[in-house]
């Protein structure tokens, strides 16, 4: 059971790669992508919903909607597991300008309108300022898109921003200018370790002294990790295979996502108490 008494935020973002650009691009059919995914999007749920009930947390499934074009019923599932939903886009295409966000927003409307979905976090946590405005107008509350303090909530054109957490505190003008991990943005904003891009890198007792020393000094961590980092995915095509399954030389930039972190989360879940992220905005 958690030990400390300030909750901290935990999401999960739910994809597949069968979302990824390099698929995107090959404009499979819908019964193509099942026959890919051959049923990651499930297992991976069941798995994660599994270890969540085991230590009675309740979080926040950031959803690419397409999975439930694809998987009906993945939505309820979660909902029915005491967890809320958020929106992490449709196709989990970069959301860098206006025309991508109302197109992913009008592929997802019967979703968003069902579930009255309030919050949102952008795939790869790369946003734009005047994007704010259209997710207001179609009924979010929150995003957690940039990167900085979570204590330090911004509200802009009616939606509350709470960013992921760094090891500095990050301008909200900055954190604009912070989506892509080089030399000069590490100075700008430190380490972006809310990225579950860290997870294996840094390992879990870093994060249990992270969100220890967070607790005692009653600030909250804003931290994520992806559905594939607990159940990794697999491939039976010769021409298509998730990312992290590349070699080191194709792609080294996703060597961290190599490792399972399944038992990392146990961890954190059996050492820290978390909550749902609209819970968070309430208690603002």
């Amino acid at each position: 059971m958690p030990t400390n008494q300030i909750s901290h935020i935990l999401t999960i973002d739910f994809e597949s790669w069968i979302l990824s650009e390099k698929i995107r691009g090959g404009k499979l059919t819908n019964n193509e992508l099942l026959h890919l995914d051959d049923n990651f999007v499930q297992k991976s749920l069941d798995k994660i919903l599994e270890i969540l009930n085991k230590y009675h947390q309740k979080l926040t499934f950031f959803v690419c909607f397409k999975l439930e074009d694809l998987y009906p019923g993945t939505i309820e599932k979660i909902i029915e597991n005491g967890h809320e939903i958020g929106w992490h886009g449709y196709s989990h295409k970069p959301i860098t300008n206006t025309k991508t966000l109302k197109s992913e927003i009008d592929l997802s409307r019967k979703y968003l309108r069902k579930y009255k979905i309030k919050g949102f976090q952008a795939p790869g946590i790369m946003f734009f300022k005047n994007g704010y405005k259209l997710l207001k107008e179609n009924g979010f509350v929150y995003s957690s898109s940039t990167y900085g303090q979570p204590q330090n909530v911004i509200k802009i054109d009616g939606i509350v921003e709470i960013p992921v957490s760094t090891t500095k505190n990050v301008s909200f003008e900055n954190s604009f200018q912070t989506t892509q991990l080089n030399p000069r943005s590490l100075l700008q904003f430190g380490l972006p370790f809310g990225s579950s891009y860290f997870w294996s890198l840094l390992g879990k007792k870093f994060y249990n002294h992270i969100l220890t020393k967070a607790s005692n000094k009653r600030e909250p961590v804003n931290f994520f990790v992806h559905n594939w980092q607990i159940t990794p995915a697999w491939s039976k095509s010769n021409e298509y295979i998730p990312d992290e399954k590349e070699s080191f030389l194709k792609n080294p930039f996703y060597l961290p996502y190599k490792k399972n972190v399944s038992d990392m989360l146990e961890y954190l879940l059996s050492r820290h108490k978390f909550l749902k992220m609209i819970d968070f905005v309430r208690e603002t």
